[in-house]
């Protein structure tokens, strides 16, 4: 056991630390308050993500959203109609000049005369049947401009070259205009005609 000696030192000792303590607390300047926290600061990608979060931006996004959707699924439906049209009207522009070209080579196959010969190239302003009524008073010069837009590559370019051979039909037949009906037909003029309206042929059957 500790005597009443030691315990009175050991006192004596606790209260000398204390003092120390306190006086060095005491000369100690006092620590610096917590700096206030920094304001966060909201972007404007998360105000605006905020907004379209509210029942308001919600709104505001469903409306605009239906009325871009309604547009593009507009422009889609006019684009097709318009696409279907062409096609349509392709394709009936191709059948118009197949069935002129192969009426004008089965008269000349038979022609004797220069009015056989006018006869047959009646075919290339309008078609003596009215395959497509439309375009029975069209004449061939135009069939192929208005599907020359409609093609592209390859075709569009021998669609070129064909309207440039029909518009040498037309003038062979202002060259017969000024020759009587009834005078013999050339066979070397005969010749000629078929080998243009056959090279029309050639390249209106390509795709």
């Amino acid at each position: 056991m500790l005597t009443d000696d030691e315990l009175k030192r050991i006192a004596a000792e606790e209260h000398y630390r204390h003092s120390i303590r306190k006086a060095i607390e005491a000369q100690a300047p006092p620590p610096e308050p917590p700096a206030p926290p920094v304001p966060e600061k909201h972007s404007f990608g998360k105000k605006l993500f905020e907004f379209f979060n509210s029942s308001v931006g919600m709104w505001l996004l469903s409306s605009v959203v239906l009325t871009g959707g309604a547009a593009i699924l507009q422009n889609i439906q006019h684009d097709h109609e318009i696409a279907l049209k062409n096609r349509d009207d392709l394709t009936s522009h191709k059948f118009e000049i197949q069935h002129r070209l192969d009426s004008m080579t089965f008269l000349l196959k038979r022609a004797k005369t220069v009015g056989d010969a006018k006869n047959a190239l009646n075919g290339v302003f309008k078609s003596s049947i009215p395959l497509t009524p439309e375009l029975q008073n069209r004449s061939l010069a135009s069939l192929y401009l208005t599907i020359q837009p409609l093609l592209a590559g390859s075709a569009k370019d021998k669609t070129t070259e064909a309207f440039d051979l029909v518009k040498q039909l037309e003038e062979s037949e202002l060259l017969l205009q000024s020759q009587p009906d009834d005078k013999p037909l050339d066979s070397g003029e005969l010749a000629k005609l078929t080998k243009v309206i056959t090279a029309i042929q050639k390249l209106h059957f390509i795709p």
